[in-house]
């Protein structure tokens, strides 16, 4: 059963079960009609939906997730720059999962991750050091660095580059009421239960106990649905090659 941020009404809310798990049989409002306390709430329960989602990321395998509340693909594109070999990530860039570049026909084409350590007999400012078109990418800090360096021949369109990706999930404001989160309905009360937990937690609560181990089993059940969700597809082994040159 999907449970939506706060409803007052049929008390099927994420606040509701927060409020009746703290406060009793008696505890209706004492979170949605205490202004401090609902703020704190709303991050605490944004807090979880970052547990949450960490927890499905990686244990998601060949079904990427997403949080449904986006409207839009985490898919990203910028402009290549002639010779420019760094550029800026977004910060809701939490996982890199493809990068592609657009060659002088208009077609994508994958290209392949690397790494410094990937690279022990040169200098990285000598490793394919002369412009042309893309073929490895490494991702340093906030960046994404090129090998080789895109070459003016190539950059054939703004979108030069596209980027798939995980990002953050879509958080909850204190206002909103039929939200809810975006990911299986099956486990929306995990996202309450850790929330009263991190509370209980923090003002040494007598629920704290109960609280931990209902997440411990909730958070377990999670990561074995997501684990799991892709029965249908036969999973295949291959090698990939390399040419460090």
């Amino acid at each position: 059963m999907s449970l939506q941020f706060s409803d007052t009404t049929t008390k099927n809310g994420l606040l509701q079960d927060a409020e009746i798990v703290l406060f009793g049989d008696n505890g209706y409002t004492q979170i949605t009609s205490n202004a401090n306390r609902l703020l704190t709430f709303t991050q605490l329960m944004n807090r979880a939906l970052d547990k949450v989602s960490t927890i499905i990321m990686a244990s998601d395998g060949r079904w990427q997730f997403d949080d449904t509340n986006f409207s839009d693909l985490p898919i990203g594109t910028t402009t290549l720059v002639n010779a420019q070999q760094d550029y800026t990530l977004s910060v809701s860039h939490l996982r890199i999962l493809r990068v592609e570049i657009m060659d002088q026909n208009g077609n994508y084409n994958k290209i392949e991750p690397i790494d410094w350590n990937d690279i022990q007999s040169r200098s990285m400012t000598e490793f394919m050091d002369t412009t042309g078109t893309p073929q490895y990418y490494d991702l340093v800090g906030s960046s994404i660095f090129l090998y080789p360096k895109p070459q003016t021949a190539y950059i054939t369109a703004i979108a030069g580059m596209k980027i798939y990706f995980q990002r953050e999930p879509s958080y909850f404001v204190s206002t909103d009421t039929t939200k809810v989160p975006g990911f299986n309905s099956l486990f929306h009360r995990l996202v309450s239960r850790i929330a009263c937990h991190d509370y209980a937690m923090a003002r040494q609560l007598p629920q704290k106990k109960d609280l931990e181990e209902q997440v411990t089993i909730l958070q377990a059940e999670l990561r074995d649905f997501y684990a799991t969700r892709l029965p249908d597809e036969e999973i295949k082994f291959r090698t990939q090659g390399y040419n460090w040159s």
